[in-house]
């Protein structure tokens, strides 16, 4: 089994400045931010869209109902957050009749901050190839005068915050897919973190009698003459895989958490747009840590947005991922319809880290390019609730949340559900 040593250390040994934070982010003489996180209560951002895809701006507090393991939450307030492009709209909507001449607009419009993480833990060389050509794509036209970006990788690709296209264009140019974090091809039998889930947290009986054949298969035995040794094998194989998976997903989003504390800091709209193509986060663990960065970015202000960069797929195996070793696997389909489920569960992390901040998900499209332009610039209007966590017992049990709107025809964009807070010692 290939170690995470290498990987992690990598990412730990990254250049941080005060406070932790990864280089390139701070900006002297910034705006120190703090965020005060109360028990009593917990903001939710939701972002609501009308049939056509529009956010939607004009609701009010008495338009929503939020259920907390379906029964209903009390909500103490509601802000509604503008971006840049819905405020120039308003103003302009503001101008006065035709004929007369309008007031100039404010020039110096508040600096937009743009995190553009690329998952070069997880990406493969195709993937990273569409998502640096995506990248470009995006650079092609110059940034907007209040704008600054930065391009950043999990190990180590970081071109500064910077409102220069060159040295965008240059961080994007040295990022190189690493993959530290996959699992060893070589052992006996292959398997990965999604199968090891299914196998030991699930008991998928199909699961376990395709990995037997496969444990037989490449040891060179008799799945019934052997069959101690053979399920020993299934076993450790399945163990080492969803230890490393478990290590990968803390170490992923504890960067992605770090990358948000960052963010928080600087003044005026804060985006972080995570390229990936999806990482398990299944395990107790990974949904607190990802619970806690949806309490650190709404807290402070940070939209994540993530675009899926394997593009347009229909759960098909690639030639680098074999399902030799399981004849009976192949022939029921179990292979595919595997895999097709490991993508939707690596897709299921980067889905809640958008939906529970009010940004956008952009998955199975091949235009990356737009996809990309579109996350970057966030949605017009974001609803942020503030939930009152009276009675709500302090032992960090999972609460299921639904965010529901008393207007037809829309979509609700938001958190599925938080951590009840903890009682101190």
């Amino acid at each position: 089994m290939k170690t995470l040593a290498g990987p992690v250390a990598a990412l730990c040994c990254l250049c941080f400045s005060i406070s932790g934070a990864p280089a390139g982010l701070s900006q002297e003489g910034s705006r120190e931010i703090t965020v005060h996180v109360d028990v009593n209560s917990l903001l939710v951002p939701v972002v609501v869209r009308d049939a056509q895809g529009r956010a939607v701006g004009d609701l009010k507090q008495e338009d929503f109902k939020v259920l907390d393991e379906g029964k209903p939450r009390k909500i103490v307030a509601l802000s509604v957050e503008k971006s840049e492009a819905a405020q120039s709209a308003g103003e302009s909507a503001a101008a006065g009749p035709a004929g007369t001449v309008a007031q100039p607009a404010n020039q110096s419009a508040a600096t937009r901050y743009i995190v553009f993480l690329f998952d070069d833990r997880h990406l493969g060389p195709g993937e990273m190839d569409r998502a640096k050509a995506a990248g470009a794509k995006l650079l092609e036209q110059p940034l907007a005068d209040g704008d600054r970006a930065v391009v950043l990788s999990f190990t180590g690709v970081n071109s500064g915050m910077t409102h220069d296209r060159a040295a965008l264009l240059a961080g994007l140019a040295k990022l190189k897919p690493q993959q530290g974090a996959q699992h060893d091809a070589g052992q006996c039998p292959d398997i990965d973190y999604a199968t090891a889930d299914a196998l030991i947290n699930r008991h998928s009986k199909p699961e376990w009698d395709a990995q037997i054949e496969r444990a037989a298969n490449c040891a060179h035995m008799s799945s019934k003459g052997n069959i101690g040794y053979v399920e020993q094998l299934v076993r450790t194989a399945a163990n080492q895989a969803l230890l490393a998976g478990d290590q990968d997903a803390r170490a992923t989003l504890g960067y992605v958490r770090d990358v948000v504390h960052t963010l928080s800091k600087l003044p005026g709209q804060r985006t972080l747009v995570l390229v990936s193509p999806g990482f398990l986060t299944g395990s107790g663990e990974a949904m607190a840590l990802e619970s806690g960065i949806l309490d650190l970015a709404a807290g402070a202000g940070v939209t994540i947005s993530a675009l899926d960069a394997r593009g347009l797929s229909a759960g098909n195996i690639g030639a680098g991922q074999s399902t030799a070793g399981s004849v009976y696997s192949n022939i029921t389909g179990g292979a595919a319809g595997s895999h097709l489920e490991a993508m939707r569960d690596s897709e299921e992390g980067l889905a809640q880290l958008a939906a529970g901040t009010g940004g956008s998900f952009f998955r199975n499209g091949n235009d990356l390019g737009a996809g990309l332009k579109d996350l970057a610039a966030g949605p017009e209007y974001r609803y942020v609730l503030e939930l009152s966590l009276d009675g709500v017992k302090q032992n960090g049990t999972y609460h299921a949340l639904k965010v529901e709107v008393a207007r037809s025809g829309v979509k609700v964009q938001a958190r599925e559900g938080y951590f009840a807070p903890k009682a101190r010692k």
